[in-house]
C-alpha cells in the first residue's frame, strides 16, 4: 500500500524535474525563472508536508499549503511572462499571503477548517481563471497550443470551485475532512496530469512563438514595421479563393510618395527614411482594423480593404492623402513638404484576380500623378 509521505515525495521529485528541463530549455530567456517557479514552489510544498519531524505540526502544513497556492500564483505570472507582461506583485503575492495569516489568526484557533478549505480552493480558480484570461485575451492563429491551455486551465478553475462547494465533507488535501491515502492519490494524480499537460503546452507555445517571431521577421518590412511584398505575394492566392466563394468586394489603394528621389537628393537618405516612416504611420491611421497596409518597394504602398466598396476606398484615399499632406509638411527642421499621389481599384468582373486588382490601383496611382500628383484617383462610383 503506497503511504502519504510516498506520493507527496514521488510528486515532489516530479515537480523539481519539471523545473529543471524548464531552466534548461530556455536557457538564455528571462521568462524561465517564472515559468520554473510555479513547480519549485510545488515541490517545496510537498517536501514540507514530507518531512517527518514536520509533517503532524500544523506549522509545516500551513506553509506547504501556502506554497502550493504560490504555486499557481506563480503558474498564472509564469503564463503572463510568455506575452512579456509585467509583474502583479500584489495580485500574485496578497491572495496567498491573507489566507496563511487568516489560518493561524482566526481559521485554526476557532476550528473553521471547511472555511479554511474553500479558501485555498477558491484561490487555486481564482489564478487559475486569470491564467486563462490571459491566454484567451493573447490568442493568435499562430500559436494553436494556446486555445488548448487556455481550456486545461478552466477545467482546473471549475475543478476548484466544485472543491469550495464541497470542501466541509471532502477529506484533505481536496478538502477540510480527515486526510486519506486516496484523497492524497487522487489530488497527487490530478496534480502531476495537470502538470504534464501543462509543462507540455508551455513548452509548445515557447516553440512556436519561436516560430512565428521567425515568420513575421520574414514578412515584415524592417525599416516601417509593415507587410512586406512577399506576404502580398503569399496572400493573393487565398484572396482568390475567398472571393470566388463569396460577393464580397475588396477595394485596394496604391500610393506613392511624390518627389521622392528629390526629397533624398535635397535632405539626405535618413530625411527619405523617416518620410517612408510617416507614410506608413499615416496610412495606419486611416484604415480599419483588419486591413492591411504592405510596403511595395521603395517608397510604394498597397492598402488591402476587405468588404470595401469604391466610395469607401475612395474615402480612406483622400483621408491619407490630406493626413500625410499634413504629417509630411516638415521633417524635424526640414520643409519637406512631402505628398503622395493614391490610386483605387475595386475588385469585380473586370479585375478576377488579386493580382489584377493591385496593378489597376497602380494604374490609377500613375493617373494621380500624371494629373498633377497629391491627389486621388480611381473609376468614378456609380
Amino acid at each position: 500500500m503506497i503511504d502519504i509521505p510516498t506520493l507527496l515525495g514521488f510528486a515532489a521529485a516530479v515537480l523539481v524535474c519539471i523545473a529543471i528541463l524548464l531552466l534548461l530549455t530556455r536557457p538564455r530567456d528571462g521568462a524561465r525563472l517564472w515559468l520554473a517557479m510555479p513547480f519549485v514552489a510545488g515541490a517545496c510544498g510537498c517536501t514540507l508536508l514530507l518531512l517527518p519531524a514536520l509533517y503532524r505540526a500544523g506549522a509545516a502544513a500551513h506553509l506547504g499549503t501556502f506554497f502550493a497556492l504560490l504555486a499557481f500564483a506563480t503558474g498564472w505570472q509564469g503564463i503572463r511572462s510568455l506575452f512579456r507582461l509585467r509583474v502583479r506583485w500584489a495580485l500574485l503575492l496578497a491572495p496567498p499571503l491573507v489566507w496563511l495569516a487568516l489560518v493561524v489568526l482566526v481559521f485554526e484557533p476557532r476550528g473553521l477548517d471547511a472555511v479554511s478549505a474553500a479558501g485555498r480552493a477558491a484561490i487555486a480558480a481564482l489564478y487559475c481563471g486569470l491564467a486563462a484570461s490571459t491566454l484567451i485575451q493573447r490568442h493568435d492563429p499562430l500559436l494553436p497550443s494556446v486555445r488548448m491551455l487556455a481550456r486545461i486551465l478552466v477545467v482546473s478553475a471549475v475543478l476548484a470551485v466544485l472543491a469550495i462547494a464541497l470542501a466541509p465533507w471532502l477529506p484533505e488535501p481536496l478538502g477540510a475532512g480527515t486526510p486519506r491515502t486516496w484523497a492524497v492519490a487522487v489530488f497527487s494524480g490530478i496534480l502531476l496530469l495537470s502538470v504534464l499537460l501543462v509543462c507540455g503546452l508551455v513548452l509548445a507555445v515557447l516553440k512556436e512563438q519561436s516560430a512565428s517571431r521567425l515568420y513575421d521577421a520574414a514578412t515584415r518590412d524592417p525599416l516601417t514595421g509593415l507587410y512586406n511584398r512577399r506576404l502580398l505575394d503569399e496572400k493573393q492566392a487565398s484572396w482568390d479563393r475567398e472571393d470566388r466563394i463569396s460577393n464580397a468586394t475588396r477595394a485596394v489603394l496604391f500610393f506613392d510618395i511624390d518627389h521622392f528621389k528629390d526629397i533624398n537628393d535635397r535632405f539626405g537618405h535618413d530625411v527619405g527614411d523617416r518620410v517612408i516612416k510617416q507614410a506608413a504611420r499615416a496610412a495606419e491611421q486611416v484604415v480599419r482594423k483588419n486591413d492591411l497596409i504592405f510596403r511595395y518597394g521603395g517608397e510604394e504602398f498597397v492598402c488591402i480593404l476587405p468588404d470595401s466598396t469604391l466610395r469607401a476606398g475612395l474615402a480612406a484615399a483622400e483621408r491619407l492623402r490630406a493626413g500625410f499632406e499634413r504629417s509630411g509638411a516638415s521633417v524635424g527642421r526640414h520643409p519637406v513638404k512631402a505628398t503622395l499621389s493614391v490610386g483605387v481599384a475595386v475588385s469585380g468582373p473586370q479585375h478576377p484576380t488579386s493580382a489584377d486588382l493591385v496593378a489597376e490601383a497602380d494604374r490609377q496611382m500613375y493617373r494621380a500623378k500624371q494629373a498633377g500628383r497629391n491627389r486621388v484617383a480611381g473609376p468614378c462610383p456609380d
